[in-house]
């Protein structure tokens, strides 16, 4: 650790903004002038005439880089703010006349040596943080990246032909994934697409990963990753730089390595370590809100590093992944707001049933203080049967709404549903009320054994026959009928029919609509609604058919399941 102390970080410049592939540049003195004088220790030179001869400098001091203005006439600026002498930070802007710099720091032996055990467990693979210099990159803008991929400068007459149908083959490729991420609803499975592509179409590629960064660590975590050779293992390492990670994330930068092989480091053939010499390829995710991940790319073999052409199609890749990525998160923020103002609609028109249930509590209780008071039983009697009554619909209501709520998953099973329903006749008549209402059946004989729900089906069916019921109550020579039918496109059909008060035509549009009844007090607003939502899970549709002072027809229409 006591040889760490003594290191000092390596800093780098870059030209700001970055429209084409540039390299970072090492500052190597410990000053290192700004200005248009050729002479001295200047190393960047600036042909712009608002730039004095020596402008500014960059002092190297015990670990510390500080950036010092030399009185010059039009001033040097960091992060916008003009400044005489001021300590550097690592993504720095550095301003001076109209060229922009960008700073950055790297720290080597003192992190690793400080930091907790870099390795990044994942379900897919590790990765170990391993720094290597910046000056063996090659950075570009991501934005400009990948819009120079899809919108490419006149082709050079010297490329080769096979170059050119690559790029169309990769173009054509793109437009493809695009196609397919349009009916992705996994993030996953967009990183997973986009990662395949990259695959296929770079050769040099022999692992490709996205990783996401957690927003309370400085660490990275692998989200999707695939191999080229299938016997690596998911407890396997891949070794990342930290800073490589850190400039792509904050600075939404395309870099890419295409010289490692040729590393001064590694020119004495016996010393040379295939795994150490690599080319690496990393793109940000950059989606609306900012970066989404990181998508990176590794190639060990010495003489097919990545290209600058393979950086460019990358970018264009990983912008495809962030609109779908944008569009799924915006698809499940609306749904959520939905959810939410169902929920808030559900809950008002909740408190509305059970005021108007409570309000009727209050009036009966207060009539029934009186009738205390005068020991007027019959009354007392009356009111109690009131209050009871009401506290029953208040169960009901929170029953139903339970119910409603409730996320049942489908239990199928073969039903003989004529016999369901003949087996069920007796409750549905024990509903009537009146004597004088009938009760009959139009059973299909292709007496059908279809796969279906049978307890939610009964549940089903007994909401309908209540509802015919109560329908009818008040009519003379009221009817009810429940059928079954087949059709030729083998969908099954269930109906209960009625020739009793029907629905307006004001009315029919709300039938469905939580919590709307025509029952006043005595109704829930919730059968319906519930019985389309056991239809609609079971791949189904309810058809309600209704005429007012004449009847109602409603039909459960259920299609065929192979098992």
């Amino acid at each position: 650790m006591g040889k760490a102390k003594h290191q000092v970080p390596r800093a780098y410049l870059i030209p700001s903004p970055i429209e084409s592939f540039a390299k970072p540049i090492l500052i190597a003195s410990e000053r290192t002038y700004f200005g248009r004088s050729p002479d001295g220790d200047i190393q960047i030179l600036i042909a712009d005439r608002s730039v004095s001869r020596k402008h500014a400098c960059i002092h190297s001091e015990d670990k510390h880089f500080t950036i010092e203005d030399l009185n010059s006439q039009n001033g040097t600026f960091l992060n916008s703010a003009r400044i005489k002498k001021t300590r550097l930070k690592s993504h720095d802007k550095i301003t001076i006349g109209t060229q922009s710099f960008l700073f950055l720091m790297q720290w080597h032996q003192v992190r690793a040596l400080l930091a907790e055990p870099p390795v990044q467990r994942s379900d897919t693979i590790s990765i170990n943080h391993e720094e290597m210099d910046l000056s063996d990159l090659l950075a570009q803008n991501a934005d400009h990246a990948a819009r120079s991929f899809l919108h490419p400068a006149v082709t050079d007459a010297s490329e080769s032909p096979q170059i050119n149908s690559l790029a169309h083959t990769r173009l054509s490729l793109l437009y493809q994934l695009s196609e397919n991420l349009r009916s992705v609803s996994k993030i996953r499975d967009v990183y997973d697409q986009g990662i395949a592509l990259i695959m296929e179409t770079i050769p040099a590629a022999e692992i490709t990963l996205v990783a996401e960064e957690f927003a309370s660590h400085d660490t990275f975590n692998v989200v999707s990753c695939k191999l080229r050779d299938q016997e690596h293992s998911c407890g396997d390492t891949i070794p990342v730089s930290h800073s490589v990670f850190n400039w792509v994330l904050r600075e939404k930068v395309v870099l890419v390595s295409q010289n490692l092989s040729t590393d001064l480091r590694f020119q004495d053939s016996d010393s040379i370590r295939i795994h150490d010499l690599r080319s690496i390829l990393c793109v940000p995710i950059s989606g609306k809100n900012g970066v989404i991940g990181l998508l990176y790319s590794q190639a060990h073999k010495l003489l097919n590093p990545f290209t600058k052409v393979d950086a460019l199609f990358a970018s264009a890749v990983a912008n495809e992944m962030a609109l779908n990525i944008d569009n799924i998160r915006l698809q499940k923020k609306l749904l959520n707001n939905e959810r939410m103002a169902a929920i808030g609609l559900t809950i008002s028109n909740l408190a509305h049933n059970i005021n108007n249930l409570l309000a009727i509590n209050q009036t009966s209780s207060q009539l029934m203080d009186v009738h205390i008071k005068e020991k007027d039983y019959p009354h007392i009697v009356k009111r109690w049967d009131s209050i009871q009554n009401s506290f029953a619909g208040i169960s009901k209501l929170s029953t139903d709404i339970l119910e409603y709520a409730k996320e049942d998953k489908l239990h199928i099973e073969s039903v003989d549903i004529n016999k369901l329903i003949r087996k069920n006749g007796q409750r549905f008549e024990e509903s009537l009320s009146n004597n004088d209402l009938k009760f009959d059946y139009v059973l299909t004989r292709k007496n059908p054994i279809w796969e279906i729900d049978k307890v939610q089906l009964q549940r089903a069916l007994l909401n309908l026959v209540l509802n015919a019921v109560d329908s009818v109550k008040k009519k003379e020579g009221g009817r009810i009928r429940i059928g079954t039918s087949v059709r030729k496109d083998h969908y099954l059909i269930v109906s209960v029919a009625d020739n009793g008060c029907g629905i307006s035509e004001s009315k029919k549009g709300k039938v469905l609509e939580l919590f709307f009844t025509t029952k006043g007090t005595k109704g829930t607003g919730l059968g319906l609604p519930m019985v389309q939502k056991f239809i609609e899970k079971s791949g189904g549709k309810l058809k309600i058919e209704s005429q007012e002072g004449m009847g109602s027809v409603i039909e459960m229409i259920f299609p065929k399941i192979s098992c």
